[in-house]
This record gives C-alpha cells, structure tokens and sequence, in this order.
C-alpha cells in the first residue's frame, strides 16, 4: 500500500495468555489474505531477544483507519528481517494468521485494495477536474474575449452613427437659421409689396427706389430657399445612411444591451438580492446604495426577470435595518448590514418608486405595504410649506430630493386613490415652484437658497412633472433645457477600453468653470437628458408640432451614441467582457456636488449602466407612463 495503518500487537506464551502486561505498537504497510509484514522500532533489548523465538505467537489489534472498531487477531511469526540502522533496532517482521475471523480478514484486504485504488482513483478524478477547470476557463476567456469583440464593434459601429448624427445636428441648425432668416426675407417682400401699391402713380422715383430694394430682396429669398432645398436633400440622404446603419447593426445593438443587463444581473448577490453599486473600486468594494438597488429593479423588471427585481425589493420589505421608519442610504451586498449611516430623502423615494412601478406591472400587491410606508414617511417629514428636507439630521434642501417625492407621492395617490398622498404630492409642488425655478435665468436651482447648477434636476423637472404639468405652472420645459445645455454640455476626450482615443459629448455634474476643473460626462447625468428628450418629443409630436419633434428626436440619438462610446468591457470574472457604463469620464474628480467619482478608469456603474439602459429604450422612472417600452412590439426588450 502507499499508505499505512497502526498494528498493536503483545506477545503470547503457549498457553494463548499475554506474556507481558503492556502493548508494543508497530505499523504495516503490506498485508495478504494470510497475513502481514509488521514494521516495528524495539527500545528493550528483552523484547529484542523475545521476537527472536521461534514460531513466536502474537496478539493482534489491527486499526484500520475510520474503522469504528479494531480487528482482533492472532499469528505467527515466520521471518524476521533486521535493518541495518542504529540504534533503536528497526525489524520487519512477517507473519501468518492463526486466527481470526473471516469477516475481519475480507475487511482487511477490501481496506488495502482500496488504498491502492484510491489514490489513482483520486489522481484520474484530478486529472478529469483539472481538464474540466482548464476547459471552462478557455470557455469563459472565449466568451470574454467574445464578449469584448461585440463591444468593440458595436463602438466602432456608435463612431460612424455619431458622425452622421453630428453631421445631422448641424444641418438642422443651419436650416434653422436659414427658415427664420427666409421668415425674415418673405416679411419685407410683403411689406416692400405693400408699400408699392400704396404709392402715388407720381412718385416714380420712390417707386423705383422700392423696386430696386424688391428685386433685391427677392434675390435673396431665392438664394435662401436653393440653400434650404440643398440642406433638405443632404438631410434627407444622411438619415438614409444613418437608417441603413441602424439597419445593418440592428442586432449588435440589440446583442450590446442585453449584454449590459445581464452585466448588472450578475452583480447581484443571491444571499441578499442586493448588487454591488461598483465594480473595480476597492474602496467601494461591496457598497449596495439604495438609490442603485432601485434602479436595478426596476431593469429587472422591464426585462422580465420579476424574481431578481423581488428579491431587491423583499430585502428592503423584510431584512433591511431602517432608521424610524427610513432607510439608510447603502447596504452591504453581501451580509446587508448598514454600510453608510446615513437617511436622505430621494434614496427612499427612489425604493418606493421601485416598488410603485413593480406594483403598476405585476398588480399583485405584494409591495404595496412597502411604497406606504415610504409615503407615510415623507409626509411625517414634510414642513409647512410642503418641502422637504434632505433628511432627518441635515437642514439643507435639495431640489432633486423634492422632484423624487413629488413623482413618488403623485403616483401613490393614483395607485391607492389615497387622497393623502394626492395632497402630499400637491404640496410638494408648490414648494418646487416656489423655491426650484429661477424666473430670471429660467434654471433650476440645486435647492433652497442654492443657485448652484445640478444637471440632474433640469432633467427630473420635466422627467418628474412631465411638459403639461410644467406649462400649467408657466415653466417652459424647452428653456429649461436648452439651459441646461448651454450650461452643463462639454466636449471631452476619452480613452476606450481599446486604448484608443475619441472625442465624446455629454452632460457634466454642474457647470465645468464653476467647479474649477476641465469638463468631465456623467453617464447617469447624461442618460436622464436623453430621456428628457424623448419625453419632450412625445409631448410636441401629440402637439403636432413635427420640425421640434424631430430635433429632439435627433438631439436623443446624437446623445445615446455619444454615451453608448463610454461603454467598457467589465473586467471582473463574473462580468466575463460585458459591457457597461463607467460612473463618469473621469475617475477620482470632484462631481461639484460633495462628492468624487469612484477611483478606476474601468470602474463599472450600476447606476450609470442602469440609467443608460433607460435612456436606451426611452423608459421613464419617475412615470407610469412607459407603455411603449412593456409593449408586444417592442423589439428592444424581447
């Protein structure tokens, strides 16, 4: 055997009675179906000279190893084999069963043969597993690099679309320009014409001063209208090519987002349901933030993975500690312990709203308790004139905080026709009016008494609201926008995951020069715009206004690709190469806002890659109103 096993054994009289009181201990590591070659050291010389007896009988206890109970046994010496070594003497010694039991001697060999096959066995299953680690880790560097392969061309294919989108951008503004510029034109040839037929037949000389100034502007009516016919046919031939690409990548594009779901799918964690919020910054190793936890429930859902999204929402229903009746701003992934001791307002309107949206879905109820409680929260913490704070421990008040309870109260009231959270959500309303929109810059401010510019909150105005609801209050949704362009658009180079430069555009965190720093793209920040334009071209489209649909339209392609060129190939083993979003453009920058960017140049984002799926497929979170992306039709999704 390549092994062992202890042999105890006393030496016997003739009579079969032990001669001595006490056991010597030996081992062997070769046994037979007649009997065994014991390996022993003899300290006592007496023993030495005893052994040397012929015919010696012995006393067995044989200890198979995780045997419950020793064989007993006797035999008889036969030969005796001394090694040459000092001191103690070492013998070998061979000898013949006398007695034992049949059953004894079976378990025996049975127990030697298997520890002659187990190790082989042992080494072949090795062998096997080793191969079969070796196979699944080529398969899996397969589909890595497979997975990189589809990002790198989808990128490649996102270039050419930006290029013509770029192109489209510039020739809608030139148009533009040009229609108000022949508005212009065709208003003083009315008026140039009216003035003529008013002239006396006698004022010749002023008749031909106007004539002239006629003729003139004429001309330039007819320059100005080959200059837009020239642009409507190089329009019309560019959105044919950019059609016919999206043709051609249709699948890649399609292949491309299903890779980012499934990016945040295996980030979740099956103990708690929970995601870590990072991916690649070890300082944030494990962070689940509430407001990403709703976030990728809500791509759950649309998705159609209802028990990913449940086992999120069943955490903060039943396991999450809260903070009277709130929940803390970050979880643990993995234990669910509080990671940031902190209660603010939107991350707890952001889990009702989860909630809400899967309740609106599924109708089943089951979350409903959940979403009331948040709701019964926020009014607890409302002040008099409806606004709330930024939670409990803090005084300040953030606007974007009060755009997510009013979105999460207006559409509790509609789910529960609960008339106090109609009421909340009216409020809330007010208070936003009141404190959030400046008249005078036509801005959104951060919060109360706060001018400072939050990209995010021109975006949730009209996301949260809607257009409609903005107008009735005398807010114009396109200036808010276009504020927000002017001020938070920046132009910025990037390096893909190729390592390969490009130049993309996008939404910063607040207006760049304030911050004192060069332009840096939120993926979010940017994703909530592309969202915003879709929504305010769905508004003019039912308006019937088709030149402003179709520049938003264009505005929400242009910013899809420029985002959809920050996409890196996740580096983790369970991201296996998928695609998802960075946090920003930058690591480790100050967002103008209180906080940094996660540290890592290829640090994924839940929240980045959740919003950009959104911005993707045209879905609204702070709205019911999605049905174009749960429709039957809709190819993206299935």
């Amino acid at each position: 055997m390549n092994t062992v096993f202890p042999v105890e054994f006393e030496i016997l009289q003739t009579t079969g009675e032990a001669d001595d009181a006490h056991l010597l201990q030996s081992f062997t590591r070769d046994v037979s179906a007649g009997g065994l070659c014991l390996e022993l050291k003899i300290l006592n010389p007496e023993t030495e000279i005893k052994i040397q007896t012929p015919n010696l009988e012995l006393g067995l206890t044989i200890n198979l190893t995780f045997a419950m109970h020793p064989v007993k046994a006797q035999a008889r010496i036969v030969w005796i084999k001394k090694q040459d070594v000092e001191r103690p003497a070492r013998y070998l010694i061979g000898v013949v069963y006398t007695r034992v039991d049949e059953k004894d001697r079976s378990r025996i060999i049975s127990y030697a043969r298997r520890q002659i096959w187990i190790p082989r066995i042992t080494t072949v299953i090795g062998i096997l597993l080793f191969a079969l680690l070796a196979l699944i880790f080529i398969k899996d560097q397969k589909l890595i690099e497979q997975n990189k392969a589809i990002v790198q061309r989808f990128q490649e294919s996102v270039e050419k679309e930006s290029m013509i989108s770029s192109k489209l951008l510039q020739l809608q503004n030139r148009e533009e320009a040009l229609s108000r510029e022949l508005n212009k034109s065709q208003t003083e040839v009315r008026k140039l014409n009216t003035s003529m037929a008013k002239l006396a037949v006698d004022s010749v000389q002023l008749k031909g001063i106007r004539e002239k100034e006629l003729v003139t502007s004429l001309e330039k009516e007819r320059k100005l209208n080959t200059a837009l016919k020239h642009i409507t046919q190089n329009k019309e031939k560019l959105e044919a090519s950019f059609q016919m690409l999206q043709k051609n990548e249709a699948s890649l594009s399609k292949t491309t987002l299903h890779q980012m779901v499934e990016w945040i799918k295996t980030h979740r964690n099956l103990r708690t349901g929970l995601l870590a919020s990072f991916e690649g910054d070890s300082s944030l190793e494990d962070w689940a933030f509430t407001y990403d936890q709703a976030l990728a429930s809500q791509v759950f859902l649309i998705f159609g993975d209802l028990n990913s999204a449940e086992t999120i929402l069943n955490f903060y229903a039943k396991r999450a500690e809260r903070s009277n009746g709130a929940f803390y701003n970050a979880y643990d992934a993995v234990d669910g312990r509080v990671k940031e001791s902190t209660v603010h307002v939107g991350p707890n309107a952001w889990i009702g709203l989860a909630a809400l949206q899967y309740e609106h879905r599924t109708k089943n109820g089951r979350f409903m308790p959940l979403a009331k409680s948040i709701g019964d929260w926020l009014i607890d913490n409302q002040d008099l004139e409806g606004g709330l704070k930024g939670g409990p421990s803090v005084n300040w008040y953030s606007t974007e905080h009060n755009l997510d309870a009013y979105a999460f109260l207006s559409m509790l009231a509609k789910e529960t026709n609960d008339s106090r959270y109609e009421e909340a959500a009216s409020r809330a309303l007010q208070w936003i009016r009141k404190y959030a929109y400046s008249n005078k810059t036509k801005g959104i401010s951060r919060g109360k008494g706060d001018a400072t510019i939050a990209t995010d909150t021109f975006s949730w105005s009209i996301a949260a609201l809607g257009p409609a609801k903005l107008k009735e209050l005398s807010l114009d949704p396109e200036e808010i926008m276009n504020f927000a362009e002017n001020a938070c658009e920046v132009e910025v180079p990037y390096k893909k995951s190729n390592g390969k430069l490009t130049m993309v555009k996008g939404f910063d965190f607040a207006k760049a020069r304030n911050v004192g720093r060069g332009g840096v793209i939120s993926t979010e920040w940017t994703a909530q715009a592309i969202v915003t334009y879709r929504i305010l071209s769905n508004y003019l489209d039912a308006l019937g206004e088709k030149e402003k649909v179709f520049n938003y339209r264009q505005k929400a392609g242009f910013y899809l690709n420029e985002l959809q060129k920050l996409i890196i190939t996740s580096s983790s083993k369970t991201g296996q190469g998928r695609g998802c979003l960075p946090y920003a453009s930058m690591d480790n920058v100050d967002t103008g806002h209180g906080w940094r960017t996660p540290k890592g140049s290829q640090t994924g984002s839940v929240s980045g890659t959740a919003y950009g799926i959104f911005a993707w497929i045209g879905y609204n979170p702070l709205s019911f109103d999605n049905a174009n992306v749960f429709s039957k039709d809709s190819e993206v999704v299935r």
